[in-house]
């Protein structure tokens, strides 16, 4: 395992308590994990230092898309950001994948436990619409939303990325060049 994962599970690890406790994520765990993610990129040249930012600021761009439709916390997004910077281009879109997986488990057994599966199914439907049909407007967030710990969601996504790294390779998705 890198310095780069082993750093991005110890901010996960934070985030996940302090997400569980106040359903936030404080920028004193994304701005250490940013900096230190980039500084661990430096080390290999000035491509993989740049690479670490441009990753940063492409994950803050389309996390603030899913912010501004109420889908994510900003927490959430700049931890995403951060923890795909610090992992590099080759475990960027796996991370990102696997925390969407862990979301979307997240989310149903939140439903489940709550009694809401049945509304949330159908906001999700409602949502998923415009990308199935064309010319069909995109729904604003539902009027009664469940606010998940999506640092649960994150970690299980860097836990997966680790993995992938050490004792199951399988789970390994990283882009070859």
């Amino acid at each position: 395992m890198t310095i780069a994962i082993a750093c991005v599970l110890v901010a996960c690890a934070i985030a996940v308590v302090t997400d569980l406790r106040a359903r936030s994520i404080p920028n004193a765990v994304t701005i250490p994990l940013a900096l230190a993610g980039t500084a661990l990129a430096a080390t290999h040249g000035i491509v993989p230092a740049l690479a670490s930012i441009a990753i940063v600021l492409a994950t803050l761009v389309i996390g603030t898309f899913f912010f501004s439709m109420g889908w994510l916390g900003g927490g959430d997004v700049k931890l995403l950001a951060a923890g795909a910077g610090a992992l590099g281009f080759h475990d960027t879109l796996p991370f990102l994948l696997y925390t969407s997986i862990g979301g979307g488990a997240l989310a149903l057994v939140v439903a489940l436990a709550t009694g809401s599966l049945r509304p949330v199914v159908a906001s999700a439907l409602a949502m998923a619409r415009p990308f199935l049909y064309k010319g069909t407007v995109a729904p604003a967030a539902p009027a009664t939303s469940i606010k998940l710990p999506y640092g649960v969601a994150i970690a299980f996504g860097a836990l997966l990325v680790a993995l992938s790294h050490t004792v199951a390779p399988f789970l390994s998705l990283r882009i070859p060049l």
